[in-house]
């Protein structure tokens, strides 16, 4: 008799894991709508352990942005409270200096805080730059080549600038560009790209109305040349490095930066972050070393092994299964407090790329979305009516329709959630 107890309770614990698609999920998903695309759902209840729903939940998708996630719990587990800005010493009244990856230094949508300027600008020596920290490629890899001068694509890099960005202008004058460290690089000209892939030659032209943003190419001369005249003093760069006993300047509170991260699905953000977090656990910063530790230390349980090689989900290698991106969901929900991811997070009808959807007449939606050509997911928290916080993972890939009707179809999924769980 105790055998049998004992066997039927844990025939139970497998019918919590291998859980059957109910039969509305499961002709919802198989409706016309969905005939020429794979998609993929998984349903958990974090209190239960349940699994509520699995349709294609083991299958492997390209989340694209969803892979924020990701970024976001290894920053959460790595990095300290407040951005690690810079390491710095004195040396003979001169200060030594190497940055930490920091996104948030002159970068304008961070530009009230002036932690690392003010440090820099009333330091009475000169200031050194040490260079070479960085190891890795300037795009992350699965990149798409002719996404370089986008907005949505900056360079990596060990010291960023202005968010590694500059905005060109048209002007009566002549056009124009900020950092002004890059004036003399723009010229008016017709062309299907606004910049050169491997130069700072910035072009103009009817095609970009009166001013476009578009990264620059990361080198050690501009950068050193950029913060220079930012600060308003002599800055060289030197191959010699900081010792051990090396000082870190931080900037402002983390949270900041990976609200915006996950509300603005902010690409350059997610990439630093990457790298900050390998700079964390190393002398280098290195994407692939970040991945690999966090992987190994905080991941183990992962039922499947991604394809995960950067931090915005740009890449077209990445590949994840819905349900070990709501593993990692859970592991944020049991390891932070609900109050502060669900601030971090896009609210549904609210904030971020989730403003225009998933509202109603209070928030049920806390999550990530994620958005490719032919390629929609959603990933994140479900609050039902009956008071349940539930995790959730939709991925919708190679479709032709337009993003906004599988976006449609989605909300009508997880209204049926709310509703009905």
């Amino acid at each position: 008799m105790i055998r049998f107890k004992l066997l039927f309770v844990l025939c139970l614990g497998w019918v919590h894991v291998f859980a059957q698609t109910s039969d509305w999920v499961k002709d919802y998903l198989e409706s016309d709508f969905y005939k020429t695309q794979f998609t993929g759902f998984y349903l958990y209840d974090p209190v239960s352990k349940q699994v509520l729903e699995n349709y294609n939940g083991e299958k492997y998708f390209t989340p694209a942005s969803n892979v924020k996630i990701l970024s976001l719990y290894s920053a959460m587990k790595v990095l300290p409270d407040s951005i690690p800005a810079l390491r710095y010493e004195r040396k003979d009244g001169d200060l030594f200096i190497e940055g930490l990856g920091d996104p948030t230094f002159l970068h304008p949508e961070f530009k009230s805080v002036r932690t690392v300027l003010d440090f820099l600008k009333k330091e009475p020596g000169k200031i050194y730059l040490h260079w070479g920290n960085f190891d890795g490629t300037r795009l992350g890899l699965g990149w798409s080549w002719e996404d370089y001068e986008k907005y949505y694509s900056p360079e990596r890099s060990e010291f960023p600038l202005y968010g590694n960005m500059a905005t060109v202008k048209k002007g009566k004058g002549g056009p124009s560009a900020f950092p002004l460290t890059l004036a003399d690089s723009v010229e008016y000209e017709e062309s299907l790209f606004s910049r050169d892939f491997y130069e700072n030659k910035f072009k103009i032209g009817s095609r970009n109305g009166s001013s476009t943003k578009v990264p620059f190419v990361v080198k050690d001369e501009l950068i050193r040349q950029m913060l220079e005249d930012a600060v308003s003093k002599e800055v060289s760069l030197t191959d010699q490095k900081l010792s051990k006993n090396a000082k870190i300047l931080f900037s402002l509170p983390s949270d900041l930066v990976y609200k915006r991260m996950m509300e603005k699905s902010d690409n350059f953000l997610a990439e630093q972050i990457l790298l900050m977090v390998s700079a964390q656990i190393s002398n280098s910063m290195n994407s692939e070393k970040a991945i690999n530790y966090i992987k190994s230390k905080y991941l183990k349980g992962l039922s499947h092994d991604p394809v995960w090689v950067d931090g915005s989900g740009l890449s077209r290698y990445n590949l994840f299964t819905p349900k070990d991106m709501v593993f990692v969901l859970d592991k944020l929900y049991g390891e932070f407090p609900q109050e502060r991811l669900f601030n971090i997070f896009a609210v549904g009808g609210r904030t971020g790329t989730l403003r225009g959807s998933y509202g109603g007449p209070t928030p049920y939606v806390y999550a990530k979305s994620g958005t490719l050509s032919n390629n929609y997911c959603l990933s994140g928290y479900l609050k039902t009516n009956s008071g349940k916080v539930l995790i959730f993972s939709v991925m919708n890939n190679h479709f032709q329709k337009e993003n906004w009707q599988v976006r449609q179809q989605t909300q009508k999924l997880l209204e049926h959630i709310r509703d009905n769980y």
